[in-house]
């Protein structure tokens, strides 16, 4: 089975706006079972990680 990740934002959510701190990596493989499998600082990192993930051998 073919490993799928997603890239999504860190929130820190403040009293007058929404900042976006860093990124995780998401294991969507098995949906019913989703976990991080890693955080970054920019969105450039967490794409790459992301599609060195879905590279790797199961």
């Amino acid at each position: 089975m073919p490993k799928q990740a997603r890239v999504e934002p860190i929130r820190d959510i403040g009293e007058l706006k929404d900042n976006i701190v860093g990124w995780n990596v998401i294991d969507e493989s098995q949906p019913d079972n989703e976990t991080v499998v890693s955080s970054h600082d920019t969105e450039q990192e967490a794409i790459k990680a992301a599609e060195e993930f879905e590279q790797q051998e199961t």
